[in-house]
């Protein structure tokens, strides 16, 4: 089984997601430069740029009985996530595995919310998408 968790000040605040994403995926992307020659262009290898992932499930108002998370419903996660938003300070992500017969690294990094989308859907139910991007604490 996979939980998705986010918290904020060293886990005052956790938040286990109530339905997992059926999938996601984390992208890496590298600033390269290409630079056009005469007769030919280069690819000038830079630095690593931030990853990204977005996440999309749901958020039922019902209790379900494959729901992790029985604590809050519906609209209590789209508060506490713009909340939290609103506070402009990074969260943690971390997905876990708890199968072992599925190999899966686990997921653990201070992200930024970069938008967060809902809908509500005539079920009641709230389906949305969180776009996650690294987050680097500056080393002085």
């Amino acid at each position: 089984m996979i939980k998705v968790y986010l918290s904020i000040n060293d886990n005052s605040e956790v938040l286990l997601l109530p339905v997992t994403p059926s999938e996601y995926e984390i992208k890496e992307s590298w600033d390269n430069k290409q630079i056009d020659g005469l007769y030919q262009s280069l690819n000038i290898v830079t630095k690593k740029g931030l990853s990204t992932i977005d996440l999309e499930s749901f958020f039922p108002v019902k209790e379900y009985p494959f729901a992790l998370n029985k604590t809050m419903y519906g609209s209590d996660y789209v508060d506490t996530i713009k909340r939290w938003w609103d506070l402009r300070i990074p969260i943690r992500l971390i997905i876990v595995n708890t199968d072992p017969s599925i190999k899966l690294d686990t997921v653990n990094m201070l992200v930024t919310i970069d938008s967060f989308t809902h809908r509500t859907a005539t079920d009641g139910d709230i389906y949305y998408t969180l776009a996650l991007k690294e987050f680097l604490l500056v080393v002085v």
